[in-house]
């Protein structure tokens, strides 16, 4: 799928319900390839940044992404979280398996808070062209009391992002 996030600025956004972006992703069950609506856009995956949480939902977007992978000059992975150095050396063993060898590990550190400007932030200074990461659903009211990387991505993403339930 492809899809473009929500500008609230253009007169026809009222037209489809608000969680109709977040309800496609989580019940389509494929990858969705996610465009901002500011910017332009260049050509995509030179240099792709994984976000990564060991969940099906980001082996889901990594497996989807590995086409991409394949061909990106430089790909970094970040995982954020107590076990994230662990966490991102499994990553490296099956990137590897599949052929990429241009893999940077980055831990973002013990806090898994407010990963999603975490990440933006983190792909800007990278000047990363891709962002790849599972999509989460949780209620309702743990995103509004907890927020989460996948609500805050689809409000303010800055690059392309695919993502995966």
């Amino acid at each position: 799928l492809i899809l473009g996030q929500r500008d609230r600025n253009d007169p026809m956004d009222s037209e489809l319900p608000g969680d109709f972006l977040p309800s496609v992703l989580v019940q389509s069950g494929r990858p969705a390839l996610m465009l901002p609506y500011t910017g332009p856009i260049g050509p995509i995956g030179h240099n792709v940044l994984v976000a990564w949480k060991e969940t099906r939902e980001s082996a889901r977007a990594v497996t989807a992404a590995l086409p991409w992978l394949r061909k990106a000059a430089r790909v970094h992975a970040v995982a954020y979280g107590e076990d994230a150095e662990a966490s991102l050396q499994r990553l490296q063993d099956y990137l590897r398996m599949q052929g990429i060898q241009n893999l940077a590990l980055h831990s973002g550190g013990e806090k898994d808070d407010d990963v999603g400007n975490k990440l933006l932030s983190f792909a800007a200074d990278l000047s990363s062209d891709l962002l790849v990461m599972g999509c989460y659903g949780h209620s309702r009211a743990r995103e509004w009391v907890m927020g989460g990387a996948t609500l805050s991505m689809l409000q303010w993403m800055t690059l392309p992002v695919l993502m995966s339930h």
